[in-house]
């Protein structure tokens, strides 16, 4: 009898086998992968197949016939509606489990390297210090609508609590949107103003900067400057641990969330995080709105503390992508000299500040391309005889450039590499080894529980 070839919308039963890097789970049907989302590893399913591919079936789940033993009920109400923490329906401690595995199944074509234990969130809640949340309104009543959007949409979920984030800010956001009276912006039609609310949080201090993104230029902003600042002094006068309000200016369509031109409105453009290490010590640091710091703190000292401890003391540093300095500050304790190179201005200004904030000597700075630095540190040394004893790269999520890596390989004896998307990291790992580098050890992080997003320090040696 002649097999039924599968259609769309056919009904099928699977058996769900794991999670994979992209958030999705994997099950198989007649040996054809099929990927699926809002399952749990051990499920066991009736699925529609949605979409039918040469190489896979993606399938969305219309009843769960035998739930996994490690399903559990979401803390979250808007989990569904959200799609931010899209794996909360999965047991905390197995969770870390399949993005070990993950880890452990993108690196397996090297050979003798280490994986060292996987480094949990110690807190699942409220972690969240940056926070972002589109604006727009409502036809009719012009009611405000703060929060995310729906997965693949440009839909806003409208947020009153989110678990995440600390409490305080669930309070702010439900505070602009009954408060702010200036209209918000639609993004259909490219009218209206308040486009984004930004807060940058700081977990030592609880002190908040607040950005509010609108939908015009500079020049318009004289218009309107004295209603935002009677808003600020209003918001402030609430909310007194907001220490800064300023203004960014975005009147372009586009996903950027930020424009380039920002003003400060009241009170300081910065505030102040502080990193514990494991004896005790802490590292203060100053963040702009603009500068990238890690948006879990004790998850990221624990992945300092990790880099600190694949490196010998008195050793020269080169903190490639260094941003405010927040991984070389850590390491200035055991390190002969660190030299830091990044392209954000203000977040060079904040390294500055923060080198001398933590009284280290020991430091210099560079702003600009970091790879056209490189080429200049090549030139001024073209031997590597005067090479840094310790490359630490910490790229965004597409990872480092081919040439920069090339160049950084004449220019370390080893290479530590702090990642967040296994994927590129596997990619860059392979021009490593193509340039003489081994990967030695790599080891996880939870920066973001309950997401498919994974950290990771991995340790080249030459």
């Amino acid at each position: 009898m002649e097999k039924e070839i599968l259609k769309q919308d056919d009904i099928i039963e699977l058996t769900v086998e794991k999670l994979v890097n992209t958030g999705s789970c994997l099950a198989h049907y007649e040996g054809k992968a099929v990927f699926i989302d809002n399952a749990v590893p051990g499920d066991i399913v009736k699925a529609r197949a949605v979409r039918i591919n040469k190489n896979f079936i993606r399938a969305k789940i219309v009843e769960i016939i035998t739930p996994s033993k490690y399903r559990v009920k979401p803390f979250c109400p808007l989990f569904n509606a959200c799609g931010g923490c899209n794996l909360q329906n999965i047991e905390y401690d197995f969770l870390v489990e399949q993005k070990e595995n993950i880890l452990k199944e993108t690196f397996r074509s090297f050979e003798e390297i280490e994986f060292k234990p996987f480094i949990k969130a110690e807190n699942l809640k409220g972690y969240r210090c940056k926070i972002q949340n589109a604006v727009s309104e409502t036809k009719v009543s012009k009611r405000l609508l703060l929060g995310y959007y729906k997965e693949n949409t440009h839909e806003i979920t409208n947020i009153k609590f989110c678990p995440i984030q600390p409490k305080i800010i669930d309070e702010i956001m439900n505070f602009v949107r009954e408060n702010w009276k200036l209209g918000a912006y639609i993004e259909k039609k490219d009218k209206g103003l308040l486009k984004h609310v930004l807060i940058r949080y700081s977990s030592s201090s609880k002190k908040m900067l607040l950005t509010l993104v609108i939908n015009k230029d500079a020049e318009w902003f004289n218009k309107i400057e004295a209603d935002i600042k009677d808003f600020a002094d209003i918001i402030t006068l609430k909310f007194p641990d907001i220490t800064g309000v300023l203004v960014n200016f975005n009147p372009k369509k586009t996903n950027k969330i930020t424009g380039d031109d920002t003003k400060l409105i009241l009170g300081d453009d910065f505030i102040y995080e502080k990193l514990y290490s494991n004896n005790g010590i802490y590292y203060t640091y100053k963040i702009s709105k603009d500068s990238f710091f890690q948006i879990n703190p004790p998850v990221a000292s624990k992945i300092f503390e990790t880099v600190k401890s694949l490196i010998p003391e008195n050793s020269s540093i080169l903190d490639a992508y260094g941003g405010v300095g927040s991984i070389g500050i850590f390491l200035s304790d055991k390190a002969k000299k660190i030299t830091l190179v990044e392209e954000c201005e203000s977040a060079i200004l904040d390294a500055k500040a923060n080198f001398k904030l933590n009284n280290c000597k020991n430091y210099e700075v560079f702003l600009g391309d970091a790879k056209k630095i490189f080429k200049d540190f090549l030139k001024a040394d073209p031997k590597g005889k005067k090479c840094f004893d310790y490359a630490i790269l910490d790229p965004p999520r597409k990872g480092s450039d081919k040439e920069a890596l090339e160049i950084i390989s004449k220019l370390a004896k080893n290479i530590v590499y702090v990642s967040c998307n296994p994927s590129t990291l596997e990619r860059d790992a392979k021009i490593l080894k193509e340039l003489g580098f081994n990967l030695k050890s790599l080891q996880g992080a939870d920066m973001f529980p309950f997401t498919h997003h994974i950290e990771s320090v991995a340790y080249f040696e030459k």
